[in-house]
């Protein structure tokens, strides 16, 4: 299986300039022009219908992309590829397809404080991942998030190319989640996500017994917050990847010789049958 990085740092640059220099009525438009037209078919290639609400955002801040996109042009992107490779090797996706990986600019500050300036997406198989360079120990975090990334991809080939699909509950996205991080960090063992450490062991039990009542919902508006945290709620900012990483976690132990291939194939029910006695 092949990995392209698509690197648009220069369109960045010229986007900063054409806006700086006045010759745009319509940023987005320019934003569009050059950084989204000249990629977004690839990167959304392998969709059955439109993701156009995943295409990065426009940046204003155009200082600060600009100093993004100059750090960013620096990456030596081989060695990088390299990387993304090894992390593929140690889960084998049973696809041909290439995986198209997307490298863009973020400057959103929560991403920047919160999760060391990168965050990612599965666009059906290919990934973006959204980078600050000039957060804290991005570097670290780039490859870490890639295999995040990478395992959706396979996790979602296999349920939903492979298997024809699930029901797109809540359980399912936790444990999907849950499964991802847990590929990452056992590449990656010395991170310590933010996002998995979102409540204390004396909260589990108040936790899961929020969430329980909604595990099989579909309603994917109406259980975005127990994945991402609301506080007037009561629920910790990404309460839902803590309570995925702990069931998935609780679930390894059990079965300490099951691979990360064979996790894929596990059902999110027998998780959730195998480990609810253990909250």
């Amino acid at each position: 299986m092949e990995i392209e990085i698509i690197s648009p740092f220069e369109n960045a640059l010229k986007y900063v300039n054409e806006i700086k220099n006045g010759n745009a009525n319509d940023p987005q438009q320019v934003w569009d022009t050059y950084l989204i037209e000249p990629y977004w078919d690839q990167i959304s290639q392998w969709a059955p219908f439109d993701q156009s609400f995943m295409k990065p955002a426009r940046i204003d801040e155009l200082d600060t992309l600009e100093q993004q996109a100059t750090a960013l042009a620096q990456l030596d992107l081989n060695a990088l590829k390299r990387e993304f490779t090894r992390i593929s090797l140690a889960l084998p996706k049973n696809d041909e397809d290439p995986i198209t990986v997307a490298v863009y600019p973020n400057t959103d500050e929560l991403v920047k404080k919160r999760q060391n300036g990168v965050v990612g997406a599965c666009v059906f198989g290919n990934i973006i991942l959204n980078v600050n360079p000039l957060a804290e120990d991005w570097e670290q975090w780039l490859p870490y998030v890639f295999a995040h990334e990478y395992h959706h991809s396979v996790w979602g080939h296999h349920w939903y190319v492979l298997n024809g699909g699930l029901e797109r509950n809540f359980l399912e996205y936790m444990i999907s989640e849950g499964q991802a991080d847990a590929f990452a960090k056992s590449l990656f063992p010395r991170l310590q996500p933010q996002w998995l450490r979102a409540f204390n062991e004396s909260e589990e039990t108040d936790v899961w017994d929020k969430i329980k009542p909604i595990l099989f919902s579909t309603d994917r508006d109406g259980f975005t917050k127990y994945m991402f945290g609301e506080e007037e709620s009561g629920l910790p900012w990404c309460t839902g990847y803590t309570v995925g990483h702990l069931m998935v976690s609780r679930y390894l132990k059990l079965h300490p010789n099951l691979s990360f291939t064979d996790l894929v194939a596990v059902h999110p029910k027998e998780i959730l049958n195998a480990i609810s006695s253990l909250f």
